[in-house]
């Protein structure tokens, strides 16, 4: 492939899955129907309806920030995390890597979501969180890898 086709190849842009976020979405439940299911049990730990609410609402707001806070990007010069809140980018050039792989547990596997690992040649590994479908994600960063490193 020419050089030129190599800088004009668009960008390709991930973001995090809603999937990604199941533990919340329990947290977010128990805190809303917790004290209405069981009140005793609320009362001795101070979860009030209200109080409830608003930490159900609280958390609800964090799965927000953390969904739309931030995305992942591949293009030709390599590859990027960028975060909104508050506004940062960390790029790791395609020469800088040294290994890509793939984090999920089990829940995370059968819910099909995973942690993308792009660890450098030296420095701190980039970590893009709660990908949908991680192991075609690897495979499009390793294709990308071996295509502009091999020059």
């Amino acid at each position: 492939m020419k050089d030129q086709d190599r800088q004009t190849r668009p960008k390709k842009i991930f973001t995090t899955s809603w999937a990604a976020f199941y533990l919340y979405y329990v947290a977010i439940a128990i805190c809303w129907f917790g004290p209405q299911l069981n009140p005793e049990f609320a009362a001795r730990i101070l979860l009030t309806p209200t109080l409830g609410m608003l930490l159900g609402l609280v958390l609800l707001g964090a799965v927000l920030f953390l969904k739309f806070g931030q995305h992942f990007e591949m293009d030709a010069e390599g590859v990027r995390r960028i975060q909104r809140y508050p506004a940062r980018q960390d790029l790791l050039r395609w020469h800088e890597i040294s290994s890509i792989s793939v984090r999920s547990g089990l829940t995370q596997t059968i819910l099909r979501v995973g942690n993308i690992v792009i660890q450098p040649h030296r420095g701190e590994e980039m970590v893009w969180y709660g990908l949908e479908s991680p192991k075609l994600v690897k495979t499009l960063l390793e294709r990308g890898l071996n295509e502009f490193t091999a020059r």
